[in-house]
């Protein structure tokens, strides 16, 4: 403790360079708390927008159905009973059991009439489509209705509708299909059943979709009953998408409803079914190590020139030390506390200086345009209490580190040269 207290007092004698060391630690401290909460924010968005706006938190398939995905394999499906439905919501953390079917189509518009020979010819595009049930789909992927366009809604009767991306409804030319439109003028949706043979189902396009996440356009959802006439799959599903209590749970929730269901039914947590989504996140956390490292270095580096003046012109003082019976270590623990005083003020200062600023930008928002996305997604920074805890000590740690060379310089001083020493 008096080691501790002749620290701080020494630290006060020069105020000027202390105060300079102190800036140094708050703006790297501040700033590397300020990029972690930018990097978490922006980690939540990316989560949020593939997990709860597309895939889910777990899915369920039958056995190699994801090995087979890029077919969609309607053959690989399952009968969608209650009982099956009941065994998969009473594991624990299971929220909502929503069923799906994943299926390829082609929208067919009928002809223009009035229109030129060119013009007359209805347009037909290939989609990929995913058929849900709108009641319950919501609380498994709650920001698809956030992509909802203009006046559209997830209708909640079986009703032969059709939500449009709004890249390929302006592709199509085609447009929102009035309910004064008679069913004769619908667009007709075409695909291959499960057993090859194609079939086809008038539909009304009742809204558009945008998407805050780049990727292809040339797709639509349906309500599950709607293809489920389309492709004779009466009470058939290809997938069933679970909403759990918190997204960490997801692996255990897997492993539950997998031991549940048994060998014949495949479980798989979202960064299983999008595994480029968890790489992603990885290499954010280790650029951002790398800029870490750098801002630390920088400001260490500055501390190590602090303490080197320190000792040059505490050389005299440091030779009386040792006249008159200081232990050498007692020396390198004197300056290894200096260091580690001045990262604690300053680890402190700048994490609280961080926080803050992380704070404010989450409660406004930080609106950033993705590449190639119809909308905007919202960042909100934030970072955990324990990432804060860390920070002031990477900077107390580090301060002392930066502290040891000069302390050994110090310690390695001879009194009779050091009392001479002008």
């Amino acid at each position: 403790m008096r080691l501790l207290s002749l620290a701080a007092r020494n630290l006060l004698r020069n105020r000027r360079r202390t105060a300079i060391s102190l800036v140094a630690l708050v703006v790297g401290v501040g700033a590397m708390v300020g990029l972690r909460g930018f990097i978490n924010g922006q980690q939540r968005v990316i989560l949020e927008n593939l997990v709860f706006g597309q895939v889910g938190a777990v899915q369920v398939h039958k056995k190699g159905y994801l090995a087979n995905v890029q077919g969609s394999p309607l053959t690989l499906d399952m009968a969608d009973s209650e009982a099956l439905r009941q065994r998969i919501a009473a594991v624990e953390g299971v929220t909502t059991v929503s069923p799906r079917i994943a299926f390829g189509g082609m929208l067919s518009l009928p002809d223009v009439e009035g229109a030129t020979d060119e013009e007359s010819a209805g347009k037909t595009g290939f989609l990929q489509l995913t058929a849900f049930d709108p009641a319950l789909e919501p609380r498994v992927t709650p920001q698809r209705v956030k992509w909802l366009g203009k006046g559209a809604h997830l209708s909640t009767v079986d009703a032969p509708e059709l939500m449009l991306n709004a890249d390929m409804a302006r592709s199509l030319a085609t447009e929102v299909t009035g309910a004064e439109v008679p069913s004769e003028r619908w667009p007709a949706l075409l695909s291959a059943d499960r057993d090859g043979a194609l079939n086809g189902e008038g539909v009304r396009i009742t809204g558009t979709l945008v998407s805050a996440t780049p990727g292809d356009r040339r797709v639509g959802h349906v309500p599950l009953a709607t293809a489920q006439r389309l492709l004779r799959m009466e009470g058939r599903v290809t997938e069933y998408a679970l909403a759990v209590t918190a997204l960490e749970d997801a692996p255990r929730v897997r492993d539950g409803v997998q031991a549940a269901l048994g060998p014949e039914y495949e479980v798989h947590t979202w960064d299983e079914v999008m595994p480029f989504v968890k790489q992603l996140v990885g290499h954010q956390d280790v650029i951002f190590g790398i800029m870490t490292s750098v801002f630390l270095l920088t400001v260490l580096l500055g501390i190590v020139n602090v303490m080197l003046m320190n000792v040059l012109e505490r050389v005299r003082e440091i030779g009386t030390m040792l006249a008159v019976g200081t232990r050498r270590w007692q020396v390198v623990s004197l300056f290894l506390l200096e260091g580690a005083v001045l990262g604690l003020v300053g680890g402190l200062l700048g994490a609280l200086v961080g926080w803050a600023v992380t704070l404010w930008l989450g409660h406004r928002g930080i609106v950033l345009p993705a590449p190639g996305a119809q909308a905007d997604s919202i960042i909100r920074p934030f970072v955990s209490g324990l990432y804060l805890v860390r920070a002031v000590g990477m900077a107390t740690v580090g301060a002392s580190l930066a502290a040891l060379w000069p302390a050994y310089r110090a310690a390695k001083l001879r009194p009779v040269e050091a009392l001479a020493h002008s």
